[in-house]
């Protein structure tokens, strides 16, 4: 609506009220938007981020109409030398402006007509090490990395960006006492160019002294391995900051402070770590709901310190129609505690689902090793003992399964990601001996990937595949066969619906599973998003491939602790029910 339009609409309003209060009504109404809109400010000439930055500096943008006649013209008098200032950054050293200024009842205005005219040119880099640095292979890779280079046009923001990157560098590599002992910026007006000379003095390189761990919890050897920096060795913050993540993620401590001590020590850089333990032992519990398994009842139990030498104790259990586990491992740290641990572990798990029913019980050796990829690998020994029924088949079964599975998750944020994915790939079998009543081989895997699209949307596609190997399938247990179906599977379909019928239409579970999704999720407020998906696949075997599809709409709400899902589905297949809500949290990477 513009001024004209406001102005009727605010006359026909005003008839309406009595005699009294109109005239007052007429004034408030007329001028109310005068009051609330800041005035236009045109600026012509220029593109980009010479535009921006000019926009950027005009204190004259930031005013409203209501704004009084002396201050605009004072700060359109002022522009000139903002604009200046605005583009000398860029490298513009020679800009004309051309400008007007216009009051009328309503409002005013003002206009900037620019041309930046030539930028200015570096022509040279004189970069200088002295002390130490000079034979750092870091340092010497350093105008490699420069973003401005002999022939690039001038910018100021790149300029400092460099010099602090020189600074920053020193730092990182225990040049404490560095410092630019001459550092000019030689601009020629006439012939449009620059010189930049730089002499960086990094002094002497400083090394670690006497490292001195604060703390009476744990035994002095093993708080050792969690130190990534040795007494001797050249002084890095790299070396701090990894020592620092390894103790923050090692479960023992609540807080850690590193204090390096780099006033009057010399060469040398004495450490101080200071380590506060967390509370020994730590309980949870928690009631939730999710439409695979219905409500759900949860507790868990940790003790952090079992003995001094770092063993711990992790256990949970989890209650619900569907599905109920209960889990404790026994965990050990290994020579490398960052990277390796061997578990222990114990377990039950009861499930009831509309295909099948079981009972079983699990003991677990897991060897854990974390690379420094990223990719975290798990050897594994499971005996596991399941009393299972699908309505035709039945059986108790005893299984010594090995097995080993490798995971890397990646995503530029933990609760909320745009950007990332999930990683799994999962082998185990079985040979028939007195500990085994069949024989087979399996492998899966799971991924997830999110990408970031315009406007805010994400782009989501995961992917389940599995197959397997076996000589009595009539015998193996149900937590071993394929399934298809739920909020992480096919959409639409009940948790664990879909696969392979025998003669009696009874669900018995495949040989092989195929599943893929796609989806968009669209963020709509600050913390709430709607989506948009179909899922297709299921578990089969060769005989009797039949993939199902699922497509429905979903509401986000992006929480404080991670994303909650909420997905309306309807199976484009035949299905148990003709429409499905599903509902989920915590984030899919």
């Amino acid at each position: 609506m513009d001024m004209g339009e406001y102005r009727a609409l605010a006359l026909c309003m005003i008839k309406r009220i009595s005699q009294p209060m109109r005239a007052a009504s007429l004034i408030l109404m007329l001028y109310l938007p005068a009051l609330m809109v800041n005035a236009e400010v045109s600026v012509s000439g220029l593109k980009g981020e010479a535009e921006d930055n000019v926009r950027l500096m005009l204190s004259l943008g930031k005013e409203k109409c209501n704004a009084p006649e002396w201050k605009i013209r004072g700060l359109f008098a002022k522009a000139d030398q903002e604009i200046d200032v605005a583009l000398r950054a860029l490298g513009y050293y020679h800009a004309v402006i051309k400008k007007s200024l216009a009051f009328n009842k309503a409002c005013w205005n003002a206009g900037f007509d620019i041309n930046a005219g030539p930028r200015v040119i570096v022509s040279a880099i004189d970069f200088s090490i002295l002390g130490d640095a000079r034979n750092d292979p870091a340092f010497q890779k350093l105008p490699d990395t420069f973003q401005l280079k002999p022939g690039s046009p001038l910018h100021h923001g790149y300029y400092e960006k460099m010099k602090s990157r020189i600074e920053s560098l020193a730092l990182e590599r225990g040049y404490l006492n560095g410092n630019f002992t001459e550092k000019k910026l030689l601009i020629d007006k006439e012939g449009n160019t620059a010189r930049i000379k730089w002499v960086f003095d990094s002094q002497k390189r400083m090394y670690f002294g006497e490292i001195a761990v604060e703390q009476d919890i744990l035994n002095p050897d093993f708080v050792k391995k969690y130190i990534q920096i040795k007494e001797g060795e050249f002084y890095t913050s790299e070396g701090l900051g990894k020592t620092y993540n390894a103790l923050s993620q090692s479960g023992y401590f609540e807080t850690v402070e590193i204090l390096p001590e780099t006033e009057n020590t010399g060469q040398q850089v004495p450490v101080t770590i200071k380590l506060h333990p967390k509370n020994r032992h730590h309980y949870t519990f928690g009631l939730g709901f999710d439409t695979d398994i219905g409500p759900l009842a949860s507790a868990s139990y940790i003790n952090r310190r079992l003995n001094r030498r770092g063993h711990y104790l992790t256990s949970t259990i989890d209650i619900s129609p569907v599905l109920s586990t209960a889990d404790v491992q026994y965990n050990v740290p290994l020579e490398n505690p960052v990277s390796d641990a061997f578990t222990l572990g114990g377990g039950l798990k009861y499930e009831n689902t509309d295909t099948f029913k079981s009972k079983s019980a699990k003991l677990s050796g897991l060897l854990k090793h974390a690379f420094a990829s990223g990719w975290k690998q798990t050897l594994f020994l499971d005996l596991s003992y399941e009393d299972f029924d699908t309505g035709t088949q039945s059986g108790k079964t005893l299984l010594l399964a090995p097995g080993a599975s490798w995971l890397r998750s990646v995503s530029d944020n933990l609760l909320r990601p745009t950007k990332g994915y999930r990683l799994k790939f999962e082998v185990s079998g079985s040979y028939k001996n007195p500990l085994s009543d069949v024989s087979f081989a399996q492998g899966a895997l799971s991924a997830v990937w999110v990408h970031p699209m315009p406007w805010k949307g994400k782009f989501i596609a995961r992917t389940d595949q599995g197959a397997m190997l076996v000589d009595r399938f009539d015998k193996l247990p149900t937590s071993y066969r394929f399934y298809a179906g739920g909020i992480n599977s096919v959409r639409g379909y009940d948790y664990k619906e879909l696969g392979p019928k025998d003669s009696f239409g009874n669900i018995e579970g495949g040989r092989f599973l195929s599943v893929v999704s796609v989806e968009y999720e669209q963020a709509v407020l600050d913390n709430w998003g709607i989506a948009a998906f179909i899922d297709t696949g299921n578990a089969y075997n060769l005989n009797s491939i039949n993939f199902k599809t699922g497509a429905g709409l979903g509401i986000r709400w992006y929480s404080p602790i991670g994303p909650v899902r909420v997905d309306f589905a309807v199976p484009m297949n035949e299905a148990s029910s003709s429409f499905r809500i599903h509902f989920a949290a915590g984030a899919r990477i």
